[in-house]
């Protein structure tokens, strides 16, 4: 058993990350998602750069390792943010929240491909059910009138599995909160161009109720629940801490409902349980795995 600690860190994060789509629906009322991705990004960027001079404090050494943070960030961030806020401005937060859920599942694929897992018969059959639940929530949104919203959601987890696989290297040789501070900080860069006319013309007119819900995106579902994240990552193994991304779709629709006024379709019903499979039995497969350990050299596979 893991210690309560490492428990309560876990629910904790997924709570966290599950008002995530409510925060950012309430905020993009009155901001366009360019504006709202740069003002998440720039606000968890200045906040992670506090914790890692308080806590870390460790250097970068090498323009190697810098590029390869920019290439991280490309897909951990910049196209993270804005794949996912703009999938909120169309499609409702309890789907793009369950499209969330087969991130595990999408990045095992990603990983088969790129030659940092070793593919079976168990995994590809976990791949294959989270991919079916996935293309059938996508084919709801047709008739609720969000397929782009919920395609973009897809791509945000694809992007965002990507970053997963390829960070591994750098994630071996420097501590997490210092990964994740520059990744973000490359972020603020790669979104600039995107999101600061908007944020110009936008910040003025902002409500207190918006103001709120971007300081909650920024220090609570973006620093607090990265920075637990990591912690409970150095403490328990991977597959569990994955387990309990499936607590994030119930929470969401809860807060959805209540906030929002979104009522869960029953539409839906087929593709979480199809994604929820999967990622259960890609989980089981990779409990079962055994591997040596890749060399951080092996685990880059992207050479900006």
């Amino acid at each position: 058993m893991k210690s309560p600690k490492v428990i309560l860190a876990l629910v904790l994060v997924q709570v966290l990350f599950a008002t995530l789509p409510i925060a950012v629906k309430i905020a993009l009322r009155e901001l366009s998602s360019p504006a709202l991705a740069l003002l998440r990004v720039t606000g968890a960027a200045a906040l992670f750069w506090v914790l890692q001079r308080v806590l870390v404090r460790e250097r970068i050494q090498s323009w190697r390792d810098y590029r390869l943070l920019a290439a991280y960030s490309l897909f951990g961030v910049i196209l993270n943010q804005l794949l996912y806020i703009t999938a909120l401005s169309l499609t409702t937060a309890t789907a793009a929240q369950t499209l969330v859920t087969a991130g595990p599942a999408m990045t095992l694929l990603i990983a088969i491909l790129a030659g940092k897992e070793t593919a079976t018969r168990a995994k590809w059959l976990g791949i294959a059910l989270a991919g079916c639940g996935a293309l059938v929530l996508v084919g709801v949104g047709l008739h609720e009138g969000s397929a782009l919203g919920n395609l973009l959601a897809l791509l945000n987890v694809a992007s965002y599995s990507i970053y997963l696989v390829i960070s591994r290297g750098l994630l071996r040789r420097y501590n997490a909160l210092t990964v994740i501070t520059w990744v973000f900080t490359f972020g603020v860069v790669g979104i600039l161009p995107w999101g600061i006319v908007p944020a110009v013309r936008e910040v003025g007119g902002m409500s207190t109720t918006s103001w709120l819900a971007m300081a909650w995106i920024v220090a609570l579902p973006s620093v607090a629940a990265y920075y637990l994240n990591t912690w409970a990552l150095g403490r328990a193994e991977s597959s569990l801490v994955s387990t309990f991304v499936y607590m994030q779709p119930p929470i969401t629709a809860a807060l959805a409902a209540w906030f929002l006024g979104e009522r869960i379709s029953a539409r839906m019903l087929p593709a979480v349980v199809l994604i929820f499979a999967g990622v259960w039995v890609a989980i089981q497969a990779g409990r079962t795995r055994k591997s040596p350990t890749p060399s951080p050299e092996d685990q880059e596979v992207v050479e900006p």
